[in-house]
């Protein structure tokens, strides 16, 4: 996000963070997710290569 835009909404009343700290995941969590996308992007370029 943008600074300027993350400065409005925060003097609008809003809170920005992480999508980590909004859904309150565990290390162990984020690790499923992080490795998940990590494969989906592989997947992905080798479909794309084929």
């Amino acid at each position: 996000m943008h600074a300027a835009k993350r400065k409005k909404l925060e003097a609008a009343g809003w809170k920005a963070g992480s999508p980590v700290d909004f859904l309150r995941l565990s290390p162990a969590e984020e690790a499923i997710i992080e490795m998940k996308l990590s494969l989906a992007n592989v997947m992905k370029k080798l479909r794309e290569a084929k």
